[in-house]
């Protein structure tokens, strides 16, 4: 390149009104990108895939998926916000973690036949944060199965209830 061609892009460049991002915010992207692929990872068996990136614009909505045996397999990255919990310290533990003396019997059955049906369910339970105290949360969950029609995973959406 010449040294012309050089100032020209220098000038052109300066002109722009381009907002400079400090090197954080690669972080972000990488972490969302790790979120995104860990979910591909998980659909991949499924027989009915579901479009992530429509989910996770809706900020308010997370996903916890489980596993066959109510493990959970997958948290969202904005799981923290909902309940103080970050997802490295969910997984492997059961939704069963987040309900507590409050938590209504009567919905807790609900959730235990839809699952034990492999069924869909919608509930608004009182669950529990990190901390102790109680929040409302919505829950959408449907049962994912694999290409022979076996139950795989558990996936749930859930947000705090208005």
């Amino acid at each position: 390149m010449t040294p012309e061609y050089d100032k020209a892009l220098v000038k052109y460049s300066n002109s722009l009104r381009i907002l400079h991002l400090p090197l954080l915010s690669w972080e972000f992207f990488a972490s969302h990108t790790n979120e995104i692929n860990k979910f591909v990872s998980i659909q991949k068996h499924w027989k009915a895939k579901v479009d992530f990136s429509a989910i996770a614009s809706n900020a308010e909505t997370q996903i916890l998926i489980t596993n066959s045996k109510q493990q959970i397999v997958f948290a969202s990255n904005g799981i923290h916000q909902m309940n103080g919990y970050q997802a490295h310290e969910i997984i492997g533990k059961t939704p069963k973690m987040f309900q507590g003396e409050l938590t209504s019997t009567v919905s807790r059955e609900k959730i235990k036949i839809a699952l034990q049906n492999n069924l869909p369910f919608k509930e608004v339970l009182i669950n529990y944060k990190k901390d102790g105290s109680t929040y409302l949360c919505k829950i959408e969950a449907y049962p994912k199965f694999n290409k022979k029609g076996e139950l795989i995973n558990y996936i749930a959406f859930e947000r705090i209830a208005s």
